[in-house]
């Protein structure tokens, strides 16, 4: 991981993934103590409907598809779920994370 920390492009882009999925657990967090059960789990659905589409189109690499997933996170409407006036995007961005280590999402897709 030393080498993809000292890479001009890949550190910054791991470090700031790394920030929006402790966000987002900070949100589940937030959610388990102040919501009624089940607010982040229909959150995260809400996220993974916005975006699973895009995980189905043909990229060249995991790293686009990872940021075109986000770029839809991020511009999505979330509905009417009471989360949507606290979640920020760097939340969005780390909830399509923990989908993807539920094994919702994929970045790298295997050959086939």
């Amino acid at each position: 991981m030393g080498q993809v920390r000292a890479h001009s492009k890949a550190g910054p882009h791991l470090q700031h993934q790394r920030e929006a999925f402790y966000c987002a657990e900070q949100l589940r967090v937030f959610a388990r103590d102040s919501v009624p059960e089940g607010t982040f789990e229909s959150l995260q659905k809400n996220v993974y409907d916005g975006v699973v589409n895009v995980t189905w189109r043909d990229f060249a690499t995991g790293f686009d598809r990872l940021n075109a997933v986000q770029d839809a996170a991020r511009d999505m409407q979330l509905g009417t779920n009471v989360l949507v006036h606290v979640v920020e995007a760097i939340d969005r961005m780390g909830i399509c994370h923990q989908l993807a280590n539920d094994d919702r999402l994929t970045w790298v897709e295997e050959e086939t």
